[in-house]
């Protein structure tokens, strides 16, 4: 994992769609200070998957976005509404 200790606590977000989820990943990534190319290097991903991810590109693989979160530190949890 690349993740740096950060003391202040993630604000947990709802998300609707892959652009949510995008932006999630865009700014805890700027959080830890990495550029997108930094990131890519670090995970053997090329910055353009990267940038297609923060933007919600329908096409990328589930997989690679849960990499990356999993990389940047962010846990994806499911729940049922209302409970």
């Amino acid at each position: 994992m690349l993740t740096k200790s950060i003391p202040e606590p993630f604000v947990p977000t709802r998300v609707f769609d892959a652009a949510d989820i995008g932006g999630v990943l865009r700014l805890r990534r700027k959080e830890l200070g990495y550029t997108q190319k930094r990131l890519s290097d670090l995970m053997g991903i090329s910055p353009r998957l990267i940038g297609e991810i923060e933007r919600g590109k329908q096409a990328v693989g589930l997989q690679k976005v849960l990499d990356l979160a999993a990389n940047l530190g962010i846990d994806l949890t499911i729940s049922i509404r209302g409970k």
